[in-house]
């Protein structure tokens, strides 16, 4: 008995020995290649997952929370599992999830739409004869739904070729009690070749919203492998997470729909150069700044009409700043606002403006990204510009430092965002509806999308947009008065990126306090206040303190360069002549015989999107780069999006190669036109009357467009 006790005592010493080892190659691994992954760990107490080991077992646990969850196989049953799923997804297996792009997708008049347009309307593939995708002897897209000890993920990327992999786990104890277990560098090592990509999605997520916020975080930079082509493999039956990557997949097989097309892309640029060519000045963000009164950011919103006689009430002791379309109800209502923010680049802006009257408009300071039209600013006395963090065109002044964060996608976005920076710790949203009571009244009645307006240019719009609202989709959601109101998928999804917002201005070094006084929908972390909750807040501090909008920002704001920037915009035609010549190699050198070799092309490209690295012998990413980047990054996405679905819904090789080579033809087509179609438009620079691209709404036909620019197909 002693004996054997002393070769239990040896072999469990042995076996801790192995696993320790295991851990050190882990972390040095993780650290020189995945850093975000290795600060995760590095900094990590295992309070409620532990690995659990036997001494005279070959095998080991986990238990997580109290429970065991393997019961002492999880080797065994992690192999054994990995083969089932293998199994159970043979070649012949069709993935049924979204479909591809239709024609109706590329319908605008530029070159990049026409040449989409003509792939996908001479693809075999068609809405009448899509069956799904067929992956062939590869996965394209595998997602592990739990980590668990890593066993399976081990076991399945032995055994067959997963393009694009994807792990996902919201109990980050898991993953690092994996790295006693398998080894990560080997695992990892598999997704080395060329074109093929492991996601790493690691995060403390319990309740649905954290979950889905992992998810989404993650994995937007997926799209197309996740969700059109993903196979799930859920580990240990994690129905909360299952279900967050499958709703996370509904929104995300949209997304393709919001990505960037480069001729608006390059609108807004060209409206950049005409607003720093006119000269101007920027308000660059703030450090350290309080302002004594609180801000009240307006929307147009329907619930405008009744609120605004308590905003009215307290008007002295706030500052207002109407966000977009809220400047003509907040004046027929006899409230002028402090200043004025704008967002959108279209000319429409100039328009609405345009028709509220100079005389009603010109005295008050206008807040403008620095990509809005440039008849806009022809309108006010006092303009300042500034510069969104989630736009590249700061880096071309060297201004990426002093942007404004989260300014997307909603004007009331970049005025929450901005008002904070400024330093106002207290804020009311009026106006911020993002629902109706009645789908005929979507709007402020004095807005120029209300009833109430009569105007020449309110009556076009309307005409405009009425057919399109009239598609989309209405739905419930919940109130701020317990019920319920109706809302559609622009006003949910802009309701939801102001709860993002909200969520990360709570999150940071200054939290705000911030209050919805809108009777719409529920603002997750704005609390909702009914009138008199609002004015009971003003009533025992009539507060004398002094804020000048015009002063305020002639003190913070700084010139810009002009010189700089043209020169700038050179070297973004240098770069994007690189950039096309780039992916013109790629696309040229590739093999192109099968669905494997389609599938790595893209994912290899989709890869480089996601990454802007410094040129050879430079330390950091210029500006130029990360503009072209910008200007191409969502045409480029389009034409990997329709040529990995159509090529997968092939129905066999033949048809395949066939389209393949069609959209080889057209994506090279693209490249080439792009330099000199940028050249045509922003190197040599034209007056400010004289230029069709000043007077260009988004979506419309890009002015440079020649149909000889673009003929796939022929």
């Amino acid at each position: 008995m002693a004996k054997k006790r002393k070769s239990q005592v040896q072999q469990s010493q042995d076996d801790s020995k192995v696993f320790m080892q295991r851990l050190q190659k882990n972390l040095e691994f993780f650290k020189k290649r995945r850093p975000d992954i290795y600060k995760l760990l590095a900094s990590m107490e295992l309070q409620r997952v532990e690995l659990v080991v036997t001494p005279g077992k070959d095998d080991v646990d986990m238990v997580a929370n109290g429970k065991s969850c393997y019961h002492g196989l999880a080797r065994e049953y992690s192999i054994e599992e990995a083969e089932r799923v293998f199994n159970e997804n043979p070649e012949t297996k069709r993935i049924r999830t979204f479909s591809p792009p239709w024609e109706a997708s590329y319908q605008k008049e530029n070159f990049a739409d026409q040449i989409l347009r003509n792939i996908v309307e001479q693809s075999p593939v068609k809405p009448s004869n899509f069956k799904g995708y067929i992956r062939g002897n590869i996965f394209p897209s595998m997602v592990f739904l739990g980590c668990g000890l890593g066993y399976h993920i081990d076991a399945l990327t032995k055994k067959t070729p997963i393009i694009n992999g994807i792990i996902i786990e919201r109990e980050p104890e898991k993953f690092a009690v994996s790295l006693y277990t398998v080894d990560w560098e080997e695992i990892c090592s598999r997704f080395s070749r060329k074109g093929f990509s492991l996601t790493f999605a690691i995060g403390k997520a319990d309740q649905p919203e954290q979950i889905h916020r992992l998810v989404s975080q993650y994995m937007v930079k997926d799209v197309p492998f996740y969700p059109f082509f993903s196979t799930y493999y859920n580990h240990l039956a994690d129905v909360e997470l299952a279900k967050a990557v499958m709703e996370n997949a509904k929104d995300l097989a949209v997304v393709a729909a919001n990505w960037s097309n480069y001729d608006n892309e390059l609108m807004r640029l060209s409206n950049t150069a005409h607003n720093i060519r006119r000269g101007g000045a920027y308000l660059p963000r703030p450090d350290s700044i309080v302002q004594s009164k609180p801000l009240v950011v307006v929307g147009s919103g329907p619930s405008l009409d009744k609120r605004v006689e308590s905003l009215k009430k307290v008007r002295d002791q706030v500052v207002v700043v109407s966000a977009g379309t809220a400047l003509r109800p907040l004046l027929a209502h006899g409230v002028k606002p402090d200043y004025h923010a704008e967002l959108d680049p279209s000319y429409l802006i100039y328009q609405l403006l345009s028709d509220i009257g100079g005389d009603e408009i010109r005295g008050i300071p206008l807040l403008a990204v620095n990509e809005v039209n440039p008849f806009v600013p022809t309108l006010f006395d006092k303009v300042f510009y500034y510069f969104k963090a989630d736009n590249t065109q700061p880096a071309l002044l060297g201004l990426s430092h002093r942007s404004f964060t989260s300014c997307n996608p909603t004007v009331t976005n970049a005025a929450l965002s901005i008002g904070h920076s400024l330093g106002f710790g207290t804020i009311y949203l009026f106006g911020t509806d993002y629902g109706f009571e009645d789908a005929s009244k979507d709007h402020s009645s004095k807005s120029v999308y209300g009833d109430d307006t009569d105007s020449a240019i309110a009556e076009e719009i309307q005409k405009r947009v009425q057919s399109t609202v009239k598609k989309r989709r209405v739905f419930n959601t919940p109130a701020v008065d317990g019920g319920t109101v109706l809302t559609r998928n622009d006003y949910y999804s802009a309701k939801r990126s102001v709860e993002e917002l909200i969520y990360k201005l709570k999150t940071s070094g200054t939290p705000p306090q911030i209050f919805n006084c809108a009777d719409g929908a529920v603002v997750e972390g704005a609390q909702w206040l009914c009138e008199h909750e609002f004015l009971d807040r003003f009533a025992e501090h009539n507060s004398d303190a002094h804020f000048d909008t015009a002063q305020t920002f002639d003190v913070l704001s700084e010139p810009l360069d002009v010189d700089s920037f043209d020169d700038a915009l050179t070297e973004v035609h240098k770069d994007l002549e690189r950039v096309c010549g780039h992916y013109t190699k790629m696309i040229k050198a590739a093999r192109l015989k099968g669905r494997r070799d389609l599938c790595t092309l893209v994912n290899d490209i989709r890869e480089q999107q996601n990454v802007v690295r410094p040129l050879p012998g430079k330390e950091k990413v210029s500006g130029a780069q990360l503009m072209t980047h910008q200007l191409l990054k969502g045409a480029v996405q389009h034409f990997l999006y329709v040529g990995v679905c159509h090529g997968m819904a092939c129905e066999d090789g033949e048809s395949l190669e066939t389209f393949m080579k069609m959209w080889e033809k057209g994506f090279l087509e693209f490249l080439a036109v792009v330099p000199s179609h940028y050249a045509r438009v922003m190197i040599d620079p034209r007056p400010l009357e004289d230029d069709p691209w000043a007077r260009r709404f988004i979506g419309d036909r890009d002015p440079e467009f020649l149909v000889e620019d673009a003929v796939s197909g022929d």
